[in-house]
């Protein structure tokens, strides 16, 4: 079963002794690590669940190519970090064509292995940066400028330009909002809202905008903090590999 709280990579490969030694590094940086043996299903699972980094080995798979191209094609995993296993000089220039960000060559030593990761991780970080939603219960005023009322509300969860908020009463879909939500130092962050969703039982999805950058770096301060909190404790805190 997948750890919702780690980063996780996808294992492309029919070498179980470099399956082996990346499962190991990866797990040493705080990360999930799934093997796949069979190329066929590959497109479906990219599709089916996030990775931040996908591995594919040029070497042993002979299709590697395709399973790249499907990575891009992807919508949750386009923005992965792709490590290609490529010896042969062909093969390099296609993972190259298929914009692997790194490349690992035969005899590969764990060593290697650790170094490569540990330069790829804050990479690895910054992508799931980018989709992290907090978990917290926040005051929140929505203002829908239809009726001008304000409505005391809670949050469920918080990103970047989202959140999930519970509220006394349904909203519209696409229907515009006043939002002032209310961080924990007591800072008011003012932004314009738009619904996404609303479940009829009390509880809807916005995405916004602030109106302000220092509003938007007071949010994003607070949301890095509480990511770096999160992300600390976990393998070895974030910190490369020697």
């Amino acid at each position: 079963m997948r750890d919702p709280g780690k980063m996780h990579a996808l294992l492309v490969t029919a070498d179980s002794s470099l399956t082996a030694m990346l499962v190991n590094a990866f797990t040493e940086l705080g990360v999930e690590a799934h093997a796949r043996l069979e190329v066929d299903g590959v497109a479906d699972q990219l599709n089916r669940a996030k990775y931040e980094g996908v591995v594919v080995d040029f070497d042993t798979v002979s299709n590697a190519r395709t399973v790249l191209a499907s990575v891009r094609e992807s919508r949750s995993n386009k923005n992965a970090v792709v490590f290609a296993v490529a010896t042969q000089a062909n093969h390099t220039e296609q993972a190259l064509e298929e914009r692997a960000h790194f490349l690992l060559r035969r005899p590969i030593e764990i060593n290697a292995i650790r170094q490569t990761l540990g330069a790829a991780y804050d990479s690895m970080l910054g992508e799931r940066r980018s989709r992290f939603r907090f978990t917290v219960s926040l005051s929140v005023l929505l203002t829908p400028l239809t009726s001008g009322t304000a409505i005391e509300c809670s949050t469920l969860n918080v990103s970047s330009n989202g959140m999930a908020v519970v509220t006394p009463i349904g909203f519209k879909l696409a229907e515009t909002l006043d939002i002032g939500l209310f961080l924990p130092d007591g800072f008011s962050v003012q932004a314009t809202g738009i619904v996404i969703w609303d479940d009829k039982h009390g509880k809807s999805g916005l995405n916004f905008q602030c109106k302000t950058p220092e509003m938007r770096h007071k949010l994003d301060f607070w949301l890095d903090s509480v990511f770096a909190t999160s992300v600390q404790g976990k393998g070895n805190g974030g910190k490369p590999l020697a």
